[in-house]
C-alpha cells in the first residue's frame, strides 16, 4: 500500500486536501449559528443586515465546499482502484498453471470482485471519515483552547479515553473481517458448484441434496457477518454512550461558566456546537480506525504474490526433448512410473492406450502444466523446471480435450493478440473445414461467440480452438484427442494439416490409430498395468 500511495502521491495529497475541506463545513456552520444568535446583541440596522447576509452566506457555503471536496478526491479513488484491480489480475496471471489449479477458481473471482468491493468501500470511506473526524477535532481544540483552555483539556482527555476503548476491539474486528472474506470465497465456490451443475441437478432431480450444502454455507457467511456487526455495534454503542455522557456533562459545565460570566453568549454557542461535533467526530473516527486497518489487511491478502519455485531460463529447443525416469502421482495413486523416451525436434509422436493410464498426465508434464513430477525432462540441455514458464509458452501450444472460447468474435478467438494475416487466417479455416461455415454466417468471422461458444456446435468449438494454436506458429505442439468431436472426414483433413507442419508434435489419441500409425515417427502405447511400450 505504501508503494501504491507513493506512486499516486499527488492524487493522494489532493484526496487528503479534499477530505480536510469537509471538517471546515462543520466549523462554518457553527460560526454561522453563532453569528445568527449574535443578532440579539446588536441594534444598529446596518450591522443587523450585515450579520444576516453573513449568516446566509456561511450557511450556503458548505454545499460548494462539498462539491470541491468530491472533485479533489474522485481522481485518486479511480486511479487506486484501477491499479489494485490490475495488480490482483497481474498476480493471478503470473501463477504457474499447476499452482493456479491448486486453488478453486472461485477464490480468484472472489479476489477480483468481492474483496475489491469491500476494500473500496472500507478504505476510502475510512480515510474520509478519519480525516474529517480528526481534522474537525484539531481545529475545534484550537478554537476551544482560545475560548476556554479547561474545556479544551477535558475534551482532549475524553477523546484519549475513546481511542483506548477502540484499541481493545481492534484485534477481534480485524480477525472477523478476515473470516468474513474467507467465508465469502467459500460461498462463491458453492454457488459456482451449484450453477455449474445445474443441468445435472435438474436432470436427476437432486435439488434436495444440494439445498442443505447451500444453506450451510449461507448460514456460515451470515453468522460471521452477524458476529462482525455485533462487535462493531458493541464498540460503537459503548463509545456513543461515552460521547453522549460527555456531551451532557460539558453542556452543564459550559452553561455554568456562562452563568458565572466567564464566557459570552457567542462563545457559549460556539462551545455547544464544537463540543458536540468534536465528541461525535472522535466517536466516528475511532470506529473507522479499525475499519481502515481491516481494509489494509484485505489489500495485503489480495495483492500478496504467491510463492513457488519457478524457472528463470529462456526456452530454447534446437535438438531433442529427452525424458528420463519420469514418475507422477495424484496423492497415493501412481499414474506414470519411470517413463523415459527421446523426441527429436520436428518429429511426430503418437501416444495411445486405455483411459486412466496417464496419457494426458504425461502431456501435462511435458508441457509444464504439471511440475511436481519425479525424474527429469530436458529440452536440449535445460531441465524443464528451470525454464521460465512464460518463455516456454511463447513457443509451445496445447490443444486440450476441453476447449475454452472467449465471449468475442470468431476472429479474435483465433488471432488473440497477434497480427492479423488474412491469407494465413483463411488457409487455416479451409484446412479445418471451417471456412464455408463461417462465411455463411451473417457477420462471418466477426460473429460473436457467447458463453464459451454455447451458440456453436461441439465440433466447431474444437476446430476453432485448434485454429487458435495453428495460427500461433509455435515450435512444439501438444495435442490431446483432437478428433474427439469430429467426423472421420474432418478428422482426416485435420491430421493432414497437422502433419504438414514443421512442428514437434506430441499427440494423444485413441481414434484412427491405423491411419495415424503410418503418419507419425514414433508410437508409445500405455497399458492398464501402468507400463508402456515403444512401437
Amino acid at each position: 500500500m505504501k508503494n501504491l500511495l507513493l506512486k499516486n502521491k499527488k492524487g493522494f495529497a489532493l484526496y487528503i486536501l479534499g477530505a480536510l475541506l469537509t471538517p471546515i463545513t462543520g466549523i462554518i456552520q457553527s460560526i454561522a449559528l453563532a453569528v445568527g444568535f449574535s443578532l440579539y446583541s446588536v441594534s444598529d440596522p446596518s450591522e443587523v443586515r450585515f450579520r444576516i447576509l453573513l449568516t446566509i452566506g456561511l450557511g450556503l457555503s458548505p454545499v460548494l465546499i462539498q462539491v470541491v471536496s468530491r472533485l479533489l478526491r474522485i481522481q485518486f479513488m479511480r486511479d487506486v482502484l484501477t491499479e489494485v484491480r490490475v495488480l490482483v489480475y497481474h498476480n493471478i496471471m503470473k501463477i504457474p498453471i499447476e499452482q493456479f489449479r491448486s486453488k478453486n477458481r472461485e477464490d480468484y473471482v472472489s479476489n477480483l470482485v468481492n474483496d475489491i468491493n469491500v476494500f473500496e468501500q472500507d478504505f476510502f470511506l475510512s480515510i474520509l471519515n478519519i480525516t474529517y473526524s480528526y481534522g474537525s477535532f484539531i481545529i475545534g481544540e484550537i478554537i476551544l483552547f482560545i475560548i476556554s483552555p479547561i474545556v479544551a483539556v477535558i475534551v482532549l482527555m475524553l477523546s484519549i479515553l475513546i481511542f483506548v476503548f477502540t484499541k481493545l476491539y481492534e484485534k477481534p474486528i480485524r480477525l472477523n473481517m478476515k473470516a468474513n472474506q474467507e467465508a465469502n470465497a467459500l460461498y462463491n465456490q458453492q454457488v459456482s458448484n451449484v450453477l455449474g451443475g445445474l443441468e445435472v441437478i435438474k436432470l436427476y432431480q437432486v435439488e434436495d441434496r444440494f439445498r442443505p450444502l447451500f444453506y450451510n454455507i449461507v448460514k456460515r457467511v451470515e453468522g460471521i457477518k452477524q458476529k462482525t456487526n455485533l462487535l462493531q455495534n458493541t464498540q460503537s454503542h459503548l463509545i456513543e454512550w461515552i460521547g453522549e455522557t460527555t456531551q451532557i456533562g460539558m453542556l452543564i459545565f459550559t452553561t455554568y461558566l456562562f452563568v458565572q460570566g466567564k464566557i459570552r453568549l457567542e462563545e457559549l454557542i460556539i462551545i455547544f456546537s464544537f463540543v458536540g461535533q468534536m465528541i461525535w467526530a472522535n466517536v466516528n473516527g475511532a470506529s473507522m480506525i479499525n475499519r481502515f486497518k481491516g481494509s489494509l489487511d484485505i489489500f495485503d491478502r489480495m495483492t500478496q504474490q504467491a510463492q513457488w519455485e519457478s524457472g528463470h531460463l529462456p526456452f530454447n529447443f534446437d535438438r531433442q526433448l529427452r525424458v528420463e525416469n519420469l514418475s507422477f502421482s495424484y496423492g497415493d495413486n501412481l499414474v506414470i512410473d519411470q517413463f523415459s523416451c527421446d523426441i527429436e525436434k520436428g518429429s511426430k509422436l503418437l501416444i495411445f492406450g486405455p483411459s486412466g493410464t496417464g496419457k494426458t498426465t504425461l502431456l501435462n508434464c511435458l508441457s509444464q502444466q504439471l511440475t511436481s513430477y519425479r525424474g527429469q525432462i530436458f529440452y536440449d540441455d535445460q531441465e524443464l523446471r528451470s525454464i521460465d514458464f512464460e518463455s516456454f509458452y511463447k513457443q509451445c501450444g496445447y490443444v486440450r480435450q476441453e476447449h475454452f472460447l472467449f465471449e468475442d468474435s470468431i476472429k479474435e478467438n483465433i488471432v488473440l493478440n497477434q497480427r492479423f494475416d488474412s491469407k494465413k487466417f483463411t488457409d487455416i479455416l479451409k484446412s479445418l473445414d471451417l471456412y464455408e461455415w463461417i462465411m455463411s454466417l451473417d457477420n462471418k468471422e466477426n460473429t460473436i461467440l457467447f458463453n464459451n461458444g454455447s451458440n456453436v456446435s461441439g465440433g466447431q468449438r474444437q476446430r476453432i480452438s485448434i485454429a487458435r494454436e495453428l495460427y500461433r506458429e509455435c515450435s512444439v505442439l501438444f495435442i490431446d484427442e483432437p478428433s474427439a468431436s469430429l467426423d472421420d472426414e474432418t478428422a482426416s483433413k485435420l491430421y493432414d494439416t497437422l502433419f504438414k507442419l514443421d512442428h514437434t508434435i506430441v499427440l494423444v489419441s485413441h481414434r484412427h490409430l491405423k491411419y495415424l500409425s503410418g503418419r507419425v515417427d514414433r508410437i508409445i502405447q500405455f497399458d492398464s498395468e501402468g507400463g508402456y511400450h515403444v512401437l
